[in-house]
């Protein structure tokens, strides 16, 4: 990581990190707290499988099957 970048990403994971506790205080059970986490998880999988996509992208842009 860009050390240039290090304030803003401790600012932003601090801005997960409290989003994610307002999220769970919603819960009022067991299971919701574990149905949150698992929401809050395929979003940041998702969102991580986008940029990993655009890291790798052909300089021409995927073609239709994705290659």
């Amino acid at each position: 990581m860009n050390s240039a970048y290090t304030g803003e990403y401790e600012h932003l994971m601090t801005m997960i990190k409290q989003a994610a506790a307002r999220i769970f205080e919603l819960a009022d059970t067991e299971e919701e707290v574990c149905t949150f986490e698992q929401s809050i998880y395929h979003e940041i999988m998702y969102q991580a499988a986008i940029a990993q996509s655009e890291q790798v992208k052909p300089p021409s842009g995927w073609d239709p099957l994705g290659r």
